[in-house]
């Protein structure tokens, strides 16, 4: 039989594998606005996604601003690519004591001009992260280095939903008639590819009149921007 010291010292060296490396609060927000310069994204007649999430991102860093640090990727039009938007992030400075998450603000666009209201992105439960990459920081590295990959990557997934349903359920208190098209999985490059908790929220529908009503009005925009930090800051 092993004795008391051996069993306590492998326990000592596995408990990390199994601990939560986010069980403190949000330390960074890396917030992007998508799109951008010659890539306008949903366009309807003369509005493009471009300028609305460029303005609802700046209205998010201004309310979350003075309670949590906070980053754009972009701030003015300018083109990003989905890689740069995620080097970026991994890139990103914050206080080891917390842990970063990144938000991408986009407008939705349909064949039909019925679809309306809001969705919420995640990534795919089975997609791994790698976690490391030339542009990784060294405070992610230093956070994630004690952890088994697999297990770290379940941890990211549970953030991802506790805080999708969080945003989902505030942007729904702030606009009840809204409508709510829930929180799905996506196989999208900025999720996959920020080694981070992230949401990708598309925050109407450009091509539905009614939408395109409520995403063309700057105090519409404030107050999803407002609904959104609310959720971020009560995580």
């Amino acid at each position: 039989m092993k004795s008391l010291s051996t069993i306590i010292l492998f326990l000592f060296f596995i408990f990390p594998l199994f601990s939560n490396p986010f069980k403190s609060d949000i330390s960074l927000v890396v917030i992007d606005a998508g799109h951008g310069g010659k890539d306008p994204g949903a366009v309807s007649g003369d509005i493009e996604e471009k300028d609305i999430v460029l303005n609802v991102s700046k209205y998010l860093f201004d309310a979350l601003k003075d309670n949590v640090n906070c980053v754009l990727t972009r701030d003015k039009d300018e083109y990003l690519s989905l890689q740069e938007r995620c080097d970026f992030a991994n890139s990103q400075d914050f206080d080891v004591n917390g842990f970063p998450i990144f938000i991408s603000i986009h407008v939705n666009a349909a064949s039909s001009n019925l679809a309306s209201g809001f969705e919420i992105y995640i990534k795919d439960d089975q997609k791994r992260l790698a976690l490391l990459s030339s542009k990784t920081s060294n405070r992610l590295i230093s956070i994630y280095a004690p952890y088994n990959n697999t297990i770290v990557n379940s941890y990211i997934n549970s953030v991802n939903s506790h805080l999708a349903s969080l945003v989902s359920s505030s942007i729904s208190k702030t606009f009840p008639q809204y409508k709510n098209r829930g929180v799905k999985e996506g196989d999208l490059w900025v999720l996959n590819q920020t080694f981070m908790p992230s949401l990708l929220i598309e925050i109407g529908f450009i091509t539905n009149e009614d939408d395109r009503e409520k995403l063309t009005n700057i105090n519409w925009q404030k107050k999803m921007a407002d609904a959104i930090a609310s959720a971020i800051l009560n995580y």
